[in-house]
C-alpha cells in the first residue's frame, strides 16, 4: 500500500518535476542582426566589441586588420589540432589566441583559438571582424529564432517553448560541427548545419547523385567566405523531413565545392532551431506551435540604496554608468562618484575586502555610490574591461575615467575615495 502512495504521488509530481528542471535554467536572450541573411552577432574580444558572422560549419576567424586592434600576441599560435578548415575552403594564414572572448554572459571563453584569414573583400562588405564557429557555444544550448532575430543561449537545459518531443539526435564532428539528419523522399541524409550557406540544403556532386527528380534552374551556393555565387543545377525533393516535422517539397542545389552536404540557414524560415551540444540533441519546431515566451531574468539592481555595497548587472552598468556598445570613449552617465568593486565567492581576498567596502559605503553614502558586480555572472563586464585577477576595483569620478586598482587594500582605497573622487 505505502509503495502504491508512493508511485501514485511521484506520477503526480512528476509534470511539476518537469516544470522546475526546464525552468532550471540561466538563459539570456540577445537580438541579432542580419546582412545579406548572414547572422552577425556583436561580441567582446580582448574589451573591443565587434560584429560576427555566426558560421556552425566553421571556425572562429578575424580579418587580418583585427589582430592589431585586437591587440593579439601573434607570438602564439592557436591549438586546433588541425591546419586550415574543416569544411570549406577559406584561406587563411595563420592561426592565434584571442585572451577573451564573450557574446553576453552565457559565452564565455580564454585562450579561444582563432585563424586569421586572408584577404576577404565580402566580409568586410558585411561590416564584420570575422567568423565564429560552433566550439564558443559548447557549454550551452543555442536557440536561433530568425522570425523574432533573436539569439538565446541557455544552460544546462532548452528555453521552455522547446518541446521535449521535436528533438533528434546529432552528432558532434571535430571543429564543433553539428552533424543532423534530413530524409528526403523517404532516403536519410546526414548533413552538416551550415549557418553560412543562405540555401535551404546543398549538397555534394555524389550525394546529389542520389537524389531523383528534374534538373534546371538557378541556387545560391558559397565558397569560403566569397560573395555568393551560382548553381546550374538544383532539384525539387517532393518530402523533406527534418526532427518530428513534415516540411513539404524542397530545392536541393548541387554544390561542387562542398566537402561534405550542408543544411543551410532557409531551415530558419521553417520554424525554430535549439542545438545542445551538451546532450548532442537538435529541436526544431514551427513558428506558430507555442507561444514564445522568454524566461525573465530579474534585475536585481533595479534600486540602488545610498550607505549599501549595491549588486548591479551588466543591464544596470550599460544603462547608469557606461554604454559601450554606443560611445567608444568612456562617458561617465552618472552625478555621483561611483566605487565598484568585481569581486567572487570563491575568491578569498575579496570575501575579506567585503565587509571593509560596506563600512565605506555607509560612511560615504551621502557623496560616493558603492555597488558590486560579480564576476562569476557578468563575463561580459569582466570581459570588456579585461578584469581578470579578483578584487578589482573602479573608482569613477565624476565626468572622468576609471581608476583602477586590484587587491584587498581598504586603506589606500578609502584614500583614492578622498584624494580622487571627493576631490
Amino acid at each position: 500500500m505505502k509503495n502504491r502512495c508512493f508511485i501514485f504521488l511521484l506520477i503526480m509530481l512528476l509534470p511539476s518535476l518537469t516544470w522546475a528542471q526546464t525552468k532550471n535554467t540561466a538563459t539570456e536572450v540577445k537580438d541579432y542582426r542580419e546582412v545579406d541573411g548572414k547572422i552577425i552577432l556583436d561580441l567582446i574580444v580582448n574589451g573591443e566589441q565587434a560584429g560576427f558572422v555566426l558560421d556552425l560549419a566553421g571556425h572562429t576567424a578575424i580579418l587580418p586588420e583585427y589582430v592589431e586592434k585586437f591587440k593579439i600576441d601573434t607570438n602564439t599560435p592557436g591549438n586546433f589540432g588541425y591546419e586550415g578548415f574543416l569544411y570549406k575552403h577559406v584561406p587563411t594564414s595563420k592561426s592565434v589566441l584571442i585572451s577573451t572572448m564573450s557574446f553576453g554572459n552565457n559565452v564565455f571563453g580564454n585562450g579561444v583559438s582563432a585563424f586569421v584569414l586572408e584577404d576577404e573583400p565580402y566580409l568586410r562588405k558585411l561590416g564584420v571582424a570575422g567568423v565564429i564557429g560552433g566550439v564558443l557555444f559548447r557549454n550551452v544550448v543555442l536557440t536561433i529564432d530568425r522570425k523574432r532575430k533573436k539569439i538565446t543561449t541557455s544552460m544546462p537545459y532548452r528555453p521552455s517553448y522547446m518541446k521535449l518531443d521535436h528533438r533528434a539526435d546529432i552528432e558532434v564532428v571535430p571543429g564543433s560541427g553539428v552533424v543532423c539528419t534530413v530524409t528526403l523522399d523517404g532516403k536519410a541524409y546526414p548533413l552538416l548545419f551550415d549557418t553560412w550557406n543562405n540555401g535551404m540544403i546543398s549538397m555534394t556532386a555524389e550525394d546529389f547523385a542520389k537524389l531523383g527528380g528534374n534538373r534546371g534552374g538557378d541556387a545560391t551556393i558559397m565558397n569560403g567566405y566569397k560573395e555568393a555565387g551560382k548553381a546550374s543545377v538544383t532539384k525539387t525533393v517532393g518530402t523533406c523531413n527534418f526532427v518530428k516535422d513534415q516540411l513539404g517539397s524542397v530545392v536541393v542545389s548541387e554544390n561542387t565545392d562542398l566537402s561534405r552536404s550542408v543544411l543551410g540557414t532557409g531551415i530558419l524560415e521553417k520554424g525554430i532551431v535549439s542545438i545542445d551540444y551538451q546532450k548532442q540533441k537538435i529541436y526544431f519546431q514551427p513558428f506558430d506551435l507555442i507561444e514564445i515566451k522568454d524566461d525573465v531574468v530579474e534585475d536585481i539592481a533595479s534600486k540602488v540604496e545610498p550607505g549599501k555595497l549595491n549588486p548591479i548587472t551588466r543591464e544596470y552598468f550599460l544603462e547608469h554608468i557606461y554604454d559601450y556598445r554606443k560611445d567608444k570613449e568612456f562617458v561617465f552617465k552618472g552625478d555621483k562618484p561611483v566605487v565598484i568593486d568585481f569581486w567572487a565567492t570563491w575568491c578569498g581576498p575579496c570575501m575579506r575586502l567585503i565587509p571593509e567596502m560596506e563600512k565605506m559605503a555607509e560612511k560615504y553614502k551621502d557623496q560616493v555610490i558603492f555597488l558590486k558586480v560579480n564576476a562569476d555572472k557578468e563575463k561580459e563586464l569582466c570581459s570588456m574591461f579585461n578584469v581578470v585577477a579578483l578584487p578589482t576595483l573602479f573608482f569613477i569620478p565624476v565626468g572622468g575615467k576609471p581608476i583602477i586598482e586590484t587587491g584587498a587594500m581598504p586603506e589606500k582605497y578609502e584614500q583614492i575615495i578622498k584624494d580622487k573622487l571627493l576631490k
